[in-house]
């Protein structure tokens, strides 16, 4: 997965010199963990391109905090608590999304008209444009690139002057945050359907 360099420096002292702004003491710190990270967490998610992105997600978060990086603690041990954190939590949300997706298929079928989808409809979609909106000004322009105006990552790549991973990368945690936008209202949208099938 990566091309990397014969001999890396200890952890203490790549996060000295990120802490100082040497970019090339992260792209030290990328090689030296992106292969064991990549298959860590494709042996949880059992998916090439999932175990890609979150591998990709915890290095944009890294660089993110870089500041705040302790070079006294371990940064392995850093990297693999997030990544099982993060694992732990997507999962946590397939389950949640397999029970709605269920609700719905038990209880929803064919019981309300168009208007009230509509009013559903909206619901969510005012969730998602707020969500949209509290995005980094980047990754919001990327995101409304990509679903409203239809671009490419190749594309937006182009238009942008970034990296095709880049691009992806900031879709996904843009994603992310919308999911977790539908999450917090979860179960303010599961008493709006409750009180939808009780008057039906």
């Amino acid at each position: 997965m990566s091309k990397s360099p014969s001999k890396y420096e200890d952890d203490s002292t790549i996060i000295k010199r990120i802490k100082k702004g040497e970019d090339y003491a992260f792209e030290q710190l990328y090689y030296k963990y992106v292969d064991k990270l990549f298959y860590f967490c494709l042996r949880y998610l059992k998916s090439r391109e999932d175990a890609e992105g979150l591998t990709q997600e915890i290095f944009i978060k890294l660089w993110e905090i870089r500041d705040s990086l302790n070079p006294e603690l371990s940064l392995n041990s850093y990297i693999f608590t997030t990544a099982k954190n993060t694992i732990f939590n997507k999962n946590r949300k397939k389950i949640n999304e397999q029970a709605y997706k269920e609700y719905l298929r038990n209880h929803l079928d064919n019981v309300y008209d168009k208007t009230e989808n509509d009013v559903m409809l909206n619901e969510v979609r005012s969730w998602i444009n707020k969500a949209v909106e509290e995005l980094p000004p980047q990754r919001k322009h990327i995101f409304k690139l990509s679903r409203f105006e239809g671009l490419s990552y190749r594309e937006i790549s182009t238009h942008l002057n970034l990296s095709e991973r880049t691009v992806e990368s900031h879709i996904r945690l843009a994603l992310k945050a919308i999911r977790a936008i539908i999450d917090k209202n979860f179960f303010a949208l599961l008493s709006i359907i409750t009180t939808l099938v009780h008057y039906l």
